[in-house]
This record gives C-alpha cells, sequence and structure tokens, in this order.
C-alpha cells in the first residue's frame, strides 16, 4: 500500500506566498516561453514489473530548480520543472527536508550526517542504487510517490515522501519523474503563471532584475537566518494556511 504524503492546499495559498513563488520564476526563469499543450514524456523511465508497458509516456521528467523560504507559512517550497521548461509543479517540505536537497543542490556536505545522507549509506552498503524517483498521484492534496531502488538487475519500488526521495535522486543523479495527471492537477504552466502575475500586478523582466545576478544562490540554505529574519517554526508535510 502506497504512503500519502500530505502537502498544502495548492490553489489557495496566501497572496504573500504567491508572491515569492513569482518572485523566483521572474529571478531565474524557471519557464520556458511558448510552451506546448503538455510537458514532454521521460526518457529516461523504465516500465516496472507488472506495469502497463505504456506507462513511462505518460511520466514527465523534472528537475530541481530551487528550494524557497516561505517564511509567513513556516515551510519551504521545492521547485520541480519539467525537462522542457513548460511545467511547475512545487512541493511543500519541512525544514530538515529543505537543508538535505538545498546541500545537494549547493554540491556542499553538510557539517553532520543527516537523514538522508543515513539512507543513502543504506543503499550503497546493500548494494542498490537509486534509479528512479516517482510522483504517480495526487489524492486529496496528498502526494502518493515511490522510490525505485535497483539490486542485483531488480528493481525494488519503496513508498517515499517526495521530499526524501528528491534529495536521494539528487545524490546519484536518477531521473525524479511525475505522472501527467500530477502536473494536470497540481502544476502550474507558464501561462498560469503570466496570468497569476497579471493579477497580482507583478512585472516581468530579464533574469536577475530583482537584485539577484544570475549565477548566485538565490536563497541561503534553510537554517541560515538573515538579519531581523525570525527563525523558522517546525513544520510537517503540511501546510496550514
Amino acid at each position: 500500500m502506497r504512503t500519502p504524503i500530505r502537502i498544502g492546499p495548492p490553489r489557495r495559498p496566501r497572496v504573500s506566498v504567491l508572491l515569492t513563488l513569482v518572485a523566483v520564476l521572474l529571478s531565474t526563469a524557471a519557464l520556458a516561453g511558448d510552451p506546448p499543450q503538455k510537458p514532454a514524456a521521460s526518457a529516461r523511465c523504465k516500465p516496472l514489473k507488472g506495469e502497463d508497458s505504456n506507462i513511462c509516456k505518460q511520466m514527465v521528467e523534472l528537475e530541481v530548480r530551487d528550494v524557497v523560504p516561505l517564511e509567513e507559512a513556516q515551510t519551504h517550497a521545492v521547485l520541480l520543472v519539467s525537462k522542457d521548461g513548460t511545467t511547475l509543479l512545487p512541493i511543500f517540505v519541512d525544514e530538515a527536508s529543505a537543508v538535505a536537497i538545498a546541500f545537494r543542490l549547493a554540491h556542499l556536505v553538510p557539517p553532520h550526517p543527516l537523514a538522508q545522507d543515513l539512507l543513502d549509506d543504506v543503499v550503497v552498503q546493500l548494494g542498490g542504487k537509486v534509479s528512479e524517483v516517482r510522483i504517480d498521484s495526487l489524492q486529496d492534496d496528498i502526494f502518493v510517490g515511490r522510490i525505485i531502488i535497483r539490486q542485483g538487475g531488480q528493481d525494488h519500488a519503496l513508498d517515499a515522501r517526495p521530499s526524501d526521495s528528491i534529495a536521494m535522486a539528487l545524490t546519484g543523479g536518477a531521473p525524479i519523474l511525475a505522472h501527467q495527471k500530477v502536473l494536470a492537477e497540481a502544476g502550474l504552466s507558464k501561462d498560469e503563471v503570466d496570468a497569476l502575475m497579471n493579477q497580482l500586478g507583478v512585472g516581468g523582466g530579464p533574469p536577475g532584475d530583482l537584485g539577484v545576478p544570475p549565477g548566485e544562490p538565490k536563497h541561503p540554505l534553510p537554517g541560515e537566518q538573515t538579519p531581523g529574519t525570525p527563525p523558522p517554526g517546525e513544520d510537517e508535510d503540511t501546510i496550514h494556511l
């Protein structure tokens, strides 16, 4: 039985939360222009034993673009963007998961091993390798996801929080795949982002026009505080807005 992963309501966050996400999109140019109707299917997907042979035509590969602190909601958003740059999928995670993902994105080693580092070591010591991470469905605002571990020529699909499995995928460069129906329900297309910016009265501009030069870190690592910023609260996978 797959473990449900609760997320915050993706369509009803407060205006300030939306503004933060829009600002990140503007500063990183996360979405490409003139998107097709659907993001492209992944070429790095492999059907599992017993699955429909056409399953991979419905899976879209995503890249982790950034981890954004949302101070008002006392949580963090991991921004996943389809490889063709047409669709954004935000996943809300707690601080521990955000730290693990942020260290991997920055290619840094944490001062002390994190829970995800332990999981990485266990997989390697048992002769396995993370081959895929999947976000299969969205049920009542709950992500249902799995991590695929290849060991001795066999694939083992394990229920996993996307926040944990995404960090482990970054360690070994495994593809992160989401079903097209997940992107249709919880993702944002460029047209939707543009409409959101117009609704909130946010102007566009080239990358870097918000004071963040391209190529430099957009945000401090989770847990690092800037002057005047209150300490983040303890949070789970659910955002209470």
